[in-house]
């Protein structure tokens, strides 16, 4: 990456990494702007009627998961749009947008893994207990007490060391908006990079427990299974979303997770000491107050895809939130509204997965009935 700093304006406190491009757009920029919005906002309705649901229903960590994915695909909208492209000398400084971001970017990455650890333990606690009644409402705050202490602690001290730990006030780049370079100091190691890669191990460590557990119930309650065609079927549908979400969990967020780690850590070395002061100070060579603005040529890759994680999420959110007997019925109630019964009639009919099995289980019900009366 070129060190060259050019001057963008007569503000002497905003500068570009090296040369100003002279190529403002680009067919690729234009996609990646496209693709940031459309799936953005695709992705966000998706979740809406899960996150309804989700609420509804009490599942305080799951409704807190879906909500920060929604925020985060907002920013990454927003973001993109503000600067779209390699004119740099047209650019906005982000004042203020970009001095919160650091703080809203730090709180939400960790609230993603954090959300997912609460979820996890509660399937975990829900499928070891097999109750049939449902919790009381003062069982219900005492989980969602426990959920907050889960999720909250971790987001909140990555958010008490973003400014500390800030090596400059903000960069900008084309497409991603506004990040910020950690400094190279052991509280980086400590507080910002080892507790999201925990805390993905533990919930991994809760998918694992969640599948073998779910397993050893099913063998055990075989055969009395195989002569309720209603309790096999939804048996057979919830050990369906237990593997994949035991999946979704292992393969890609876990090693994800690691990887980013590792790198991180590798990025960080040497390690020096931590001194507020010295970070912080405007009287280096490149005072701490200036804002640095990166074209495309000079973002990572990673970097520059990092926005579709909350866009790729939507997609599990929906697997497994979203085509539930109650998300389906809402969905054909909001198609019903734009008038697409006309269209499909069968919009019309209650969505029941379980129409099958009741009817089999009836028709059984039946013969039996008639085979007694002969």
């Amino acid at each position: 990456m070129d060190s060259v700093l050019s001057p963008v304006s007569s503000d002497a406190s905003i500068l570009a990494l090296g040369p100003i491009p002279t190529i403002y757009n680009t067919p690729s920029l234009t996609a990646g702007l496209v693709c940031r919005v459309i799936f953005g906002i695709i992705a966000n309705l998706v979740c809406l009627v899960p996150l309804k649901l989700l609420y509804r229903n009490g599942e305080f960590a799951a409704a807190v998961f879906i909500l920060n994915v929604e925020l985060q695909n907002v920013r990454n909208i927003v973001t993109a749009l503000i600067w779209r492209n390699d004119d740099v000398k047209s650019w906005w400084p982000g004042y203020g947008l970009c001095d919160l971001d650091a703080f809203v970017h730090n709180f939400c990455i960790s609230l993603y893994a954090t959300c997912l650890l609460a979820i996890m333990r509660n399937l975990a606690i829900q499928v070891g207990s097999l109750r049939a009644s449902p919790p009381s409402r003062r069982e219900k705050r005492k989980r969602n007490i426990i959920q907050a202490l889960i999720i909250f602690p971790l987001p909140l001290v990555q958010v008490a060391w973003t400014y500390p730990l800030a090596q400059q006030r903000y960069y900008v780049g084309t497409l991603v908006g506004c990040f910020w370079p950690n400094a190279a100091a052991w509280p980086t190691i400590v507080f910002e990079i080892l507790p999201p890669a925990i805390v993905s191990v533990m919930t991994a460590g809760y998918a694992i427990f969640i599948y073998i557990r779910f397993r050893q119930i099913a063998k055990a309650t075989r055969s009395a299974l195989s002569n309720n065609p209603l309790a096999h079927v939804r048996n057979q549908r919830a050990r369906r979303r237990l593997y994949l979400m035991v999946i979704s969990i292992l393969i890609p967020f876990l090693p994800t997770t690691l990887a980013m780690a590792a790198f991180n850590i590798i990025n960080s070395s040497p390690l020096e000491p931590f001194d507020f002061n010295a970070i912080h100070s405007n009287e280096r060579s490149l005072p701490w107050d200036t804002i640095i603005y990166l074209s495309s040529s000079h973002i990572g890759w990673v970097i520059m895809n990092i926005c579709y994680v909350p866009i790729i999420t939507a997609i599990p959110v929906f697997v497994f939130f979203g085509m539930t007997k109650d998300a389906m019925n809402c969905y054909r109630v909001i198609l019903l509204y734009v008038g697409l019964g006309k269209v499909f009639p069968s919009l019309y009919e209650e969505y029941n997965p379980d129409s099958r099995a009741l009817a089999s289980l009836s028709n059984g019900c039946s013969n039996s009935y008639t085979a007694s009366s002969r």
